[in-house]
């Protein structure tokens, strides 16, 4: 399995919907819960900004998060990453909560700020800061390197007294067989894929670390540490035993964290995210806990798709009209789109977790219950909770839908964040006679026109989708037209 990229599937956000896609939340809510995550960092480059960051195994398990922006929720995901689709060349700032299964958030991590743009030429060659390189857990023969995230992403190489460790796609990791009372000297490299002059490594961050006083030997290394299994959420380790006297134990790292320790020449290592992937490496331990050099590393990702995926809760439904109502409702996962069922039949899919139904009839009973469809073909959630609703009584006269709806135009707008959506349609024929035309994104009213043309201002590059409705003279609205999903253009700088 290639490793997943969980950052295609995230909520997608629009300086037009912003407000229609995000959930209000106390601003000063008391921790509980999972431990805060740790590491948050966003991407600076690009038509979107893109968030990673690190969930300690301490306390309880954390099974989604939330991202926030001010005090906001615009993503939840069940991976600890995610991409979010914004204005072309806006800057944002975010803070993230973990959520266990009982609903408990953690407190927020410190905020991070990233800007979605795209340069107009390499950025792989603009000066950049390098990364933060620190030691702890130092003993007479091993430590733990850890370091800040590179500006432009990446892998970075591991060297240790000029012995490569190989590269490391995580943000630390165990070294151990070292020499006791010695100074190592720690760097750490990134490929230089500057246009100019490119090719081989660059220095990106050092340290020099001196180990413990002490007169052990360290045991020799384990070997052939192999993925024995994987669930969406485990991943299964074995390994051979070294030569020589039997270690008292063996320590498994993902990373720099410590994730199992056992007598034996297995582990599994649990707690872990659906779609992600590790880096484990073992060392032989003895009596005194004298480490060895660590193992061959693994790079191993857990089961893309969740065992149990989480259902989306009950929606929230309410009569807008005798011939509308309006649903939301929330999904603690990525999706990529959601479907309606009034009892067992599918009344609308939509990308957002809310939509507006039309032309319904006055006094109508209806049930209605929704699917979410995971992303990286993962299939679909079981069904939410019934949530029930009764139109009120009103003319049951409505207009004819309107037909063939289409964009006719993708223009830029204010350089470099805006665009201009010129929408267009066949005016309603039969039934009621139409007062005004009402162009609907999700739940919210973005526009009306008496004519069959409505332009709509939005963020540069992003996505959208609409339908429009024909309403009566006594406000009823007709069934919506086909819908219509369509990503606005943007300008990037020369």
């Amino acid at each position: 399995m290639s490793p997943p990229n969980s950052r295609r599937a995230a909520v997608l956000l629009t300086a037009a919907t912003t407000a229609m896609l995000t959930t209000a939340v106390p601003a000063h809510a008391a921790p509980s819960g999972p431990a805060t995550p740790t590491g948050l960092w966003a991407s600076t480059i690009g038509t979107g900004i893109s968030l990673i960051w690190e969930q300690p195994r301490s306390g309880p398990r954390a099974t989604s998060f939330r991202v926030y922006e001010d005090d906001r929720v615009v993503a939840r995901v069940s991976t600890p990453s995610t991409y979010l689709e914004v204005p072309f060349g806006s800057s944002h700032t975010y803070t993230v909560a973990a959520v266990d299964q009982r609903g408990r958030e953690s407190a927020r991590t410190s905020p991070v700020s990233g800007q979605s743009w795209l340069y107009g030429y390499n950025p792989e060659c603009m000066p950049v800061a390098g990364v933060t390189v620190t030691a702890t857990d130092i003993t007479a023969t091993g430590f733990t390197v850890s370091w800040t995230r590179h500006p432009l992403g990446g892998d970075l190489e591991l060297r240790v007294g000029g012995r490569s460790l190989g590269p490391v796609s995580t943000t630390g990791a165990r070294v151990g067989g070292l020499t006791p009372a010695t100074a190592h000297q720690v760097v750490l490299h990134r490929p230089n894929r500057c246009h100019i002059g490119g090719g081989g490594t660059v220095p990106v961050g050092s340290l020099t670390v001196t180990t413990a006083a002490g007169s052990a030997t360290p045991p020799q290394s384990p070997t052939g540490l192999t993925v024995s299994g994987r669930t969406d959420s485990t991943v299964g380790l074995t390994w051979t035993a070294p030569p020589g006297p039997r270690p008292a134990r063996y320590a498994v790292h993902d990373g720099a964290t410590l994730v199992a320790v056992t007598t034996g020449t297995t582990a599994t290592v649990d707690r872990l995210h659906h779609a992600t992937w590790h880096r484990f490496t073992v060392a032989a331990l003895d009596a005194a806990g004298n480490e060895s050099a660590p193992s061959n590393a693994v790079s191993a990702g857990t089961e893309t798709c969740l065992s149990e995926p989480p259902r989306p809760a009950v929606p929230d439904v309410t009569a807008v009209s005798s011939s509308t109502v309006r649903l939301s409702w929330t999904l603690e996962t990525a999706a990529t789109s959601y479907t309606v069922f009034d009892r067992d039949t599918p009344v609308a899919t939509t990308r957002y977790p809310e939509l507006v139904l039309t032309g319904l009839p006055p006094g109508s009973e209806h049930v209605y219950r929704v699917v979410a469809t995971l992303p990286q073909a993962c299939g679909d959630t079981p069904r939410s909770r019934r949530a029930e609703v009764t139109t009120p009584d009103g003319p049951a006269a409505r207009p004819a839908a309107p037909a063939a709806l289409s964009v006719t135009g993708n223009a830029p707008g204010a350089w470099p964040s805006g665009a201009q959506l010129t929408l267009a349609w066949s005016a309603s024929t039969g039934g009621e006679p139409a007062t005004v035309h009402r162009v609907y994104e999700g739940a919210q009213v973005v526009g009306e026109t008496t004519g069959t043309s409505l332009t709509l201002p939005v963020g540069a590059a992003t996505t959208h989708e609409y339908v429009v409705v024909a309403v009566g003279a006594a406000g009823q609205e007709s069934a919506p037209s086909p819908r219509v999903t369509v990503r606005a253009t943007y300008l990037p700088p020369p």
